[in-house]
């Protein structure tokens, strides 16, 4: 009798034993596949964080790519956008860059070249992303496709900041308005006015940043949206703190 309670007693130990080591791996595993997963977008993050401009800024437009009748392009497309969802930006661009091989329509080639332009830009590979801007720029033009004209304008714009080439990048943000105002886009124009007063105020001209701001804030309050609202007014009243900063300063000097 005492054998036997002693062998159920070895056996409820080693189960017992089984159970934790199978517990301590399931989190070990966890721990591990959580590690990998940080580290897969950890070159994307540090690059992100030394840039001027935000990718997050960037015009999106993927030249009817979802709806491409070519099934293996559709696939390859969306896995590209996948990887580009997940922080993988240079796996992304090879996969765009596949698609590029294919036999495309003007309009998919210059979201092709647009999206990739994007991996590119968040990665901070600037020369290469404006590569793509330009190109897909000229083919929208040749194409009449204004939407991803559209597209390049501000990516240019946005790409031209980050190299805080503010004049550049103003005379694209100016055009992109004007291309706003002709297709009826009464929101990307207010975004776009909004971003175009950032650039004159980094540039240091806070008369005309003001003067966006409040063209931007107009139309905000038009289509009422207060979260918007909200920010452009930030915006303007950074612009007076920075005016009286000046008169102050001027006042200082004066009484010297």
């Amino acid at each position: 009798m005492k054998t036997v309670i002693l062998i159920l007693f070895v056996l409820l130990v080693l189960v017992s034993v089984v159970a934790v080591l199978a517990l301590l791996l399931g989190v070990l595993s966890q721990v591990r596949r959580r590690r990998a997963e940080s580290k897969k977008p950890r070159r994307a993050r540090e690059d992100l964080r030394n840039q001027t401009v935000s990718f997050r800024m960037l015009a999106e437009y993927h030249g009817g790519l979802k709806k491409a009748t070519d099934r293996k392009l559709k696939l390859l497309f969306e896995k590209g956008l996948a990887l580009k969802k997940r922080g993988r930006f240079r796996t992304a661009i090879t996969a765009f860059e596949e698609c590029l091989k294919r036999d495309l329509t003007p309009r998919q080639q210059t979201g092709l070249l647009v999206t990739t332009g994007n991996c590119h830009f968040a990665v901070n590979q600037l020369p290469s992303a404006q590569d793509c801007y330009r190109k897909a720029g000229l083919l929208s033009a040749e194409s009449n496709d204004e939407n991803g004209r559209l597209s390049c304008l501000i990516n240019l714009g946005l790409a031209g900041a980050a190299d805080k080439r503010w004049d550049e990048a103003i005379a694209n943000y100016h055009e992109a308005i004007s291309l706003d105002q002709k297709l009826g886009q009464t929101r990307g124009e207010a975004i776009d006015l909004n971003t175009l007063g950032l650039l004159y105020e980094n540039k240091g001209d806070l008369e005309s940043a003001l003067a966006h701001y409040t063209a931007s804030q107009l139309i905000f309050r038009k289509l009422d949206e207060g979260e918007k609202v909200e920010l452009v007014e930030n915006n303007i009243g950074r612009i007076g703190g920075q005016n009286a900063d000046a008169e102050n300063s001027d006042r200082g000097q004066n009484r010297v």
